[in-house]
């Protein structure tokens, strides 16, 4: 289920050469930041190879495109390889499709004008543009970018830490771009390997753990919005300066005299909100701001490495030292395999054991790191992938079909599938769980739904029961609605009790 249980390797050995142990059952929440590339001495070419993809790309921007010559330069497939992104299920996401090819090509040339304000230009600033921008699309373009590094970075472990038997010589697609013929070149690496969901031998790719983050980029949109004192701050320009801060200034006055007009009162949270909006507007006529931004980043190098080594450390423990325990629990409580059971009566089964091992045998220690609750469903989520090991049921989380997306459809057929529903009791759109499922049956031609509601304090409990009895669904406590407690604070150990 993991990098090193499947090829054979001491996880601390993976840990020493410098990578993350993957889990090969669902993505880790993680992604590359190319400026903790741009930030490092060892990654310096990387960032060098990086951004003469990008000048090649704003040379031939400026002749003229066709569609098809848009779509091979610009376009980026996913590389679902790193075992990095947000899916539950396996490693597939989405890649970065037409869309952001033909936003890429039309604002290239953005992506690559420093105004002579930041040291170096760096391809993320693009995204600062970009409607619906976010970390998985800043490292799936990274990743493209610097493919050839991760598979030949993950071929040196693997010739010498891990048995031939296991891995295999693979073509990798798009490895490298060859300047000389203007494409991308594919190229033969002897990789780890093993079979996907539909048979196929499918390459793994290792990453470094120092590029590697959970929150958002050091350059993101949201930030940069954030960030308008600051930037405003910086700027070197006298004239510039005072021409920003006085457009802001003036929305700031008025706001004030139409809320004294109105007999309404002044509030800074509101201050803050016509602020930021000036800001957003005066950018467009000083795209500049922008490079202001990103030099205070470039120069904010100690503070990135160490916030981002700070994340990665905690989602390694929340997922990968929670999921090990979890599993180790699991197998230690001898859950007995049934196979003959249906798909719904398999899924209550295991909701059943997740449940007794979380409150019962300790696991509901592995849902805190260092006293801090996992208070993501998402969290929960991945955890509950790990309790279906050794199951040849099929665990699936479905495409959105237009009707929403279940967290997980339990099958064994098209005909015996079963849905499992996920909530948070601190989740304020709780009561519409009941409404979700019955929807959710009706897309997927499912007969019937499970619910998990996990609470993490006696007031949480008494909201989610209140719920459930509310729904008139209290005689389906236990049966196909699992109120599961979390707390650290009402159990004894297990070894002692």
């Amino acid at each position: 289920m993991f990098f090193s249980e499947r090829f054979k390797v001491d996880s601390d050995l993976i840990k020493a050469y410098g990578a993350v142990d993957i889990s090969l059952v669902c993505d880790i929440p993680l992604f590359i930041d190319p400026m903790l590339i741009f930030n490092s001495d060892k990654y310096q070419s990387l960032h060098q190879e990086i951004i003469r993809y990008f000048h090649f790309l704003f040379i031939k921007s400026k002749e003229g495109l066709s569609t098809k010559e848009i779509d091979a330069w610009f376009n980026f497939s996913e590389v679902p390889n790193n075992w990095l992104g947000y899916s539950l299920i396996g490693n597939k996401g989405l890649a970065l499709g037409r869309k952001f090819a033909k936003f890429l090509y039309n604002n290239i040339g953005f992506a690559l004008n420093t105004k002579s304000i930041s040291k170096s230009q760096h391809i993320e600033k693009a995204m600062l543009l970009y409607e619906g921008s976010g970390k998985d699309k800043v490292s799936d373009l990274t990743v493209n970018l610097i493919k050839r590094f991760l598979c030949e970075y993950t071929e040196d472990f693997a010739k010498e830490h891990i048995d031939p038997d296991l891995c295999q010589t693979i073509p990798v697609d798009k490895a490298y771009f060859n300047y000389e013929t203007e494409s991308f070149v594919s190229r033969e690496y002897t990789l780890p390997f093993l079979y996907n969901s539909k048979g196929k031998i499918e390459y793994v790719l290792l990453t470094p753990y120092d590029i590697l983050r959970e929150d958002e980029p050091s350059i993101n949109r949201e930030d940069f919005y954030k960030s308008h004192e600051r930037i405003r701050a910086a700027i070197e320009n006298d004239t510039l300066r005072a021409y920003v801060n006085n457009y802001i200034g003036q929305a700031v006055r008025q706001y004030e005299e139409n809320q004294k007009r109105s007999r309404r009162a002044i509030r800074e949270n509101s201050i803050q909100k016509v602020e930021k909006n000036a800001f957003q507007e005066i950018v467009r006529e000083y795209p500049e701001l922008y490079d202001y931004y990103i030099k205070l980043q470039e120069a904010n190098t100690d503070e990135i490495k160490k916030q981002c080594m700070q994340e990665l450390n905690k989602q390694l423990e929340k997922l990968m030292i929670a999921s090990k325990n979890l599993i180790s629990l699991f197998v230690s409580n001898e859950y007995v395999l049934e196979e003959n059971l249906s798909a719904r009566e398999e899924a209550k089964k295991r909701l059943a054991f997740f449940k007794y091992i979380i409150e019962d045998c300790d696991g509901y220690k592995n849902l805190f790191v260092k006293g801090q609750q996992i208070a993501k469903e998402n969290d929960l989520q991945r955890l509950f992938r790990f309790v279906w090991h050794g199951s040849n049921y099929k665990i699936d989380s479905e495409p959105n079909n237009g009707r929403g997306q279940a967290d997980f459809i339990v099958s064994m057929g098209q005909r015996n599938q079963n849905i499992i529903e996920f909530k948070l009791a601190s989740n304020s759109t709780l009561r519409h769980v009941f409404t979700q499922v019955k929807i959710y049956e009706a897309a997927n031609c499912t007969d019937g739904s499970l619910i998990a509601i996990f609470y993490f304090s006696e007031s949480e409990y008494q909201i989610a029961r209140q719920v459930v009895i509310n729904a008139g669904h209290k005689d389906a406590i236990n049966k196909s609605i699992f109120l599961i407690d979390c707390r650290n604070d009402n159990k004894a150990s297990a070894s002692i009790a």
